[in-house]
């Protein structure tokens, strides 16, 4: 036990319940996908806190969530485990997980398909073979293609920033991203927030659209993104001397955005 807990990184988790497939068979398919959300929003902040836990004991309570999941029925969390420990911030073998991930995929579940790489990027790149990046960006596609929004936004992302092998394309991007915005993923938005950062001009619609992007940002992750980009508005405002700008920086700190809305904004 003392070598394990020495190497445990280079060891499957040894310390997790057996899933029981019975519990997902019990699962609704609404109840599957509010489950599968709430794992996909978390998981690019595993080991952090977040809105969502915000106190330094957040991944404890994080942890102790994904094995609720998990019993609840929920295998995806359940496997999302087996490679993440949140309250210990330790990182397990990718390749047992990922196998069952293909299992799941070819049998249908999109879902797999989208953590395969929302798994691989938590994992580092030491760790990673070319066989799973592979494997992982070709569930991704289809995954993409059968309507996941964890997928539209993930493939969507990469083709705005043009990452991960994928090449940049930023109007399909933003077209996948803004459809799995659609059905209420609200995370992960660093792809949109980067595409109307380099749309920055004195423009309304882009500066609205970029703080509303901002905003839905922070209300997931712990960021002072709306409060930076104010404080730089209030800088050119003064620099050149625009009361047209100034204005618009009122109306964006008063404002109150959905996700709906933001999706409104960047249709153009």
């Amino acid at each position: 036990m003392m070598l394990y807990e020495s190497t445990r990184e280079y060891f499957p988790r040894l310390n997790l319940r057996a899933f029981d497939p019975r519990r997902a068979e019990l699962l609704s398919v609404e109840q599957r996908a509010t489950y599968e959300l709430e794992l996909f929003s978390e998981l690019s902040q595993w080991n952090r806190p977040s809105r969502r836990y915000p106190t330094a004991a957040g991944v404890g309570q994080r942890e102790k969530r994904w094995r609720l999941l998990a019993d609840e029925g929920l295998e995806l969390a359940h496997v999302a485990l087996q490679v993440l420990q949140p309250d210990g911030g330790f990182v397990y073998p990718l390749d047992g997980p990922m196998e069952r991930l293909l299992t799941l995929a070819q049998g249908g579940d999109s879902g797999a398909m989208c953590l395969m790489t929302g798994l691989i990027r938590q994992v580092k790149r030491s760790s990673l073979s070319a066989k799973h990046s592979e494997l992982a960006m070709k569930w991704l596609k289809l995954g993409a293609e059968r309507g996941h929004a964890e997928c539209q936004l993930q493939l969507g992302r990469r083709l705005i920033l043009g990452e991960d092998g994928v090449t940049k394309n930023a109007a399909r991007g933003l077209a996948l991203e803004l459809e799995a915005r659609r059905d209420g993923y609200a995370h992960d938005v660093d792809g949109l927030v980067s595409h109307f950062q380099q749309r920055w001009s004195n423009e309304a619609i882009n500066l609205t659209a970029l703080y509303c992007w901002l905003s839905i940002d922070a209300q997931s992750r712990l960021t002072d993104g709306p409060r930076n980009m104010l404080r730089l508005l209030r800088v050119e405002a003064h620099r050149l001397d625009s009361e047209e700008l100034i204005r618009l920086t009122s109306q964006l700190e008063n404002a109150h955005f959905s996700l709906q809305a933001c999706v409104e904004l960047s249709r153009g």
